[in-house]
């Protein structure tokens, strides 16, 4: 397999684990908000396509964004209209196949309980913070795929100081 494709499929993984994480604490978290001391977090497995695919799709808009000078607060309105598109096609994909993975049918403003506007702060946010995350989780994706080891990287850190 190619640097490149294992790259690709690293940034998957690396984002799409990120995301589950980051479900099951912020769930945690929310219940411990509500006086749930015991913040039990949860998620699907399933979900990692939804957070893989923010490091396929989502974020490599950012750099045309950039160059194009477009301010940081509307680059994060549009990662939020993306992430609801996401989050909209595979809500519906999942219940095409007979899978419930969430349902957005009790919040007010939802659109077939598939996404909910009541999460666009969060959406919005998490647009900003991935951008931000980005190039880090891709420089860690390119090494795994390159199949560098930590003694690499020390070595060419000190070479780099020394030319420095």
């Amino acid at each position: 397999m190619s640097i490149p494709t294992k790259r690709v499929l690293y940034r998957f993984l690396i984002f799409g684990l990120m995301g589950l994480l980051f479900e099951v604490l912020s769930g945690a978290v929310i219940k411990a908000w509500h006086g749930n001391w015991n913040m039990h977090g949860s998620s699907s497995p399933w979900m990692i396509f939804d957070y893989g695919l923010v490091g396929l799709v989502l974020m490599p808009i950012a750099e045309p964004l950039k160059r194009r000078r477009i301010p940081l607060v509307v680059r994060a309105l549009v990662y939020m209209v993306l992430i609801y598109a996401v989050e909209f096609v595979s809500g519906w994909l999942f219940d095409v196949v007979g899978l419930r993975i969430w349902s957005y049918h009790s919040f007010t403003y939802n659109l077939r309980g598939y996404i909910t506007a009541e999460y666009a702060w969060v959406w919005y946010g998490l647009g900003l913070v991935l951008e931000f995350a980005y190039r880090r989780v891709d420089a860690v994706a390119l090494t795994l795929a390159a199949g560098f080891r930590a003694s690499d990287i020390e070595r060419f850190v000190a070479q780099e100081a020394k030319g420095a």
